[in-house]
């Protein structure tokens, strides 16, 4: 349903810009939402310096946005490159020389100001309703990326001033401790002030920068589209599933991440990356959703055809570029979602209103049975689908545990006699093991290819019966557009 456009739409790389390469890419948003589908745009904070013409950082300049050295108006400048113009780039150098040849002075929006905020949502506006119109992009919701912040140097530019804070007496056990607290980020004594005017050093508010972006970037993407959209970050601190979903960052096209996807594990990437995992992040860092990159959408890593991935530095690996079996393994998965999404739907729903959680480990239905605090290769939508996928290479069989319930497959509808054990089970590439709990009723609707569409389909209910044969659930349903 949704088109995500990663930084190549870009002129340079530059936020706010469209490159001459994708100049029929507005036509390309209007024919998809014409379909019912959606389009969102990646936003990186880093604005480039460089520019002789570049309106988005005159104007910053002017309002006052930017994170600034402490007791002064300069702006503290990082590096991310290449926003240099007129730049051939020379693909066989090593990739550290190419970032010291081709790097670009770049300043960071300080969000806590209410000038940013202002400035952003501008900016934003102006990307929805060019004055250009062949250069407007309607896009429904917002992803914002490198907003640890992430730099391609440490520190700023003429390195940084205060050695106490950027190399502390205590340094956590980061990947690279060498660096103190800097590695690709900007120095810790960067201004910052709150919408109070308070100053504030980075080195207190760190961890809270792409936290400060998402409340102004949900705000900027009401303004412009007047509809509910969403916005997805990559960093995160609790409380910002208020504003934003979280994707889980960079992954790789490997068995062992489609693991991590579902528990992972902290990656020791420096202080300014936080990768969680799905449950851990929507558990405890009150999101309700959350999504990692599909080992065929993978950020990197070399393919084979049962580890299928797309890969921004690898051949085309989409679904599409695969042969007849897979197009219709694909399509079979997807139609079980689509199916399913009213059920999905409501989850979120309850997870805005009420708190709860849409994925979630099993422990968190079944926290008697201690069994369930080691499962971390099955997880449950809601209370009531168990899923048990493959998670090893040439596995046809997988063992799944089911706790002491009710449980029904979910394929046939026939009542298993699985409770309080494991099981192995077959799993044949074109099969993912589902299972539904007695005791609830999902709702359901016919797929069609758009979200668009099924909405328009016949609706049905899947009623699972428990021990006293008992069943119970709720729906919820709206437009899905308005705020």
């Amino acid at each position: 349903d949704v088109q995500y456009t990663d930084i190549d739409y870009m002129e340079r790389n530059l936020d706010f810009t469209l490159s001459p390469r994708f100049a029929g890419l507005p036509q390309l948003v209007n024919e998809i939402k014409a379909e019912g589908m959606r389009f969102i745009i990646i936003l990186d904070p880093a604005i480039s310096g460089n520019e002789t013409n570049y309106p988005a950082f005159d104007r910053g300049v002017e309002q006052n946005v930017f994170v600034q050295w402490p007791n002064s108006s300069d702006i503290l400048y990082s590096k991310v490159w290449s926003f240099l113009p007129n730049v051939q780039i020379n693909e066989s150098l090593p990739h550290e020389e190419l970032v010291e040849r081709y790097v670009a002075h770049c300043a960071f929006p300080d969000f806590f100001r209410n000038s940013t905020v202002e400035w952003w949502k501008r900016e934003i506006l102006e990307v929805y309703n060019n004055p250009n119109s062949s250069k407007s992009l309607k896009f429904d919701g917002l992803w914002t990326d490198m907003n640890e912040p992430a730099a391609f140097m440490n520190g700023a530019m003429g390195g940084c001033r205060n050695d106490l804070l950027n190399n502390p007496p205590y340094m956590p056990h980061l990947g690279y401790r060498s660096t103190g607290l800097i590695h690709k980020t900007p120095c810790m004594e960067g201004q910052h002030y709150l919408a109070d005017g308070t100053p504030v050093r980075h080195y207190d508010v760190h961890s809270l920068y792409g936290w400060s972006q998402t409340k102004a970037s949900l705000e900027a993407l009401h303004g412009a589209t007047g509809e509910r959209g969403i916005v997805i970050t990559r960093s995160t601190y609790p409380s910002s599933g208020k504003w934003a979903g979280h994707w889980l960052g960079d992954n790789t096209a490997a068995w062992d991440q489609m693991h991590k996807s579902i528990i992972g594990t902290w990656q020791e990437k420096g202080l300014h990356s936080w990768d969680h995992q799905i449950m851990e992040w929507v558990g405890n860092f009150l999101g309700s959703f959350c999504y990692a990159d599909l080992v065929f959408v993978a950020f990197s890593g070399s393919p084979t055809q049962l580890l299928l991935q797309h890969s921004l530095l690898f051949q085309r690996q989409d679904p599409a570029a695969w042969d007849a079996r897979f197009h219709n393994i694909s399509r079979n998965v997807l139609n079980i979602r689509y199916t399913l999404l009213p059920y999905l739907y409501t989850l979120l729903y309850d997870a805005h209103a009420h708190g709860s959680t849409v994925v979630r480990p099993v422990l968190h239905e079944f926290v008697q049975d201690r069994t369930t605090w080691d499962i971390d290769e099955q997880f449950l939508w809601g209370p009531a689908l168990l899923i048990s996928p493959v998670m090893k290479p040439n596995h046809t069989s997988v063992t799944a545990y089911f706790p002491d319930a009710r449980w029904y497959d979910y394929h046939t509808n026939i009542e298993t006699d699985f409770r309080g054990q494991f099981q192995n089970l077959p799993a044949p590439l074109e099969h993912i093991n589902l299972h539904i709990r007695g005791g609830y009723i999902l709702p359901w609707q016919n797929p069609a290819n758009t979200t668009a569409y099924s909405r328009k389909n016949p609706m049905g209910l899947t009623v699972a019966l428990d021990d006293d044969l008992f069943a119970e659930g709720h729906l919820y349903w709206d437009d899905g557009v308005r705020i």
